[in-house]
C-alpha cells in the first residue's frame, strides 16, 4: 500500500508541475489506502500545495508581462477569482 501511495505521490507532483490535476492521482490512491475522503482530500490538498506555489514561481519568469506587476495585484486578482470561481 505505501508502494502505491508513494508512487501516486511522485505521479501526482509531476502532473501537477506539468499541467495541474494531480489531486486526480493522490485522492483516489489514499482512499484506496484506508483514509476517509475528508481525511484523503486535506491531506492530498496539503501535500501537493508546496509544489504548486513553486511552479507558478518558477513559471511567472516565462510570462510575458507579468514581472511589471507587483505580487500583491496578482494576488488580489487570484483571490478574487478564487472567490467567484
Amino acid at each position: 500500500m505505501l508502494t502505491l501511495v508513494l508512487v501516486a505521490g511522485v505521479w501526482a507532483g509531476l502532473q501537477n508541475a506539468l499541467a495541474g490535476g494531480g489531486s486526480f492521482v493522490t485522492l483516489p490512491a489514499l482512499i484506496v489506502s484506508g483514509m476517509t475522503p475528508l481525511a484523503a482530500n486535506i491531506t492530498s490538498t496539503v501535500a501537493l500545495f508546496p509544489g504548486q506555489v513553486m511552479s507558478g514561481i518558477a513559471g511567472r519568469r516565462l510570462v510575458s508581462g507579468a514581472n511589471r506587476l507587483p505580487f500583491s495585484v496578482l494576488f488580489g486578482v487570484s483571490v478574487v477569482g478564487g472567490a467567484l470561481g
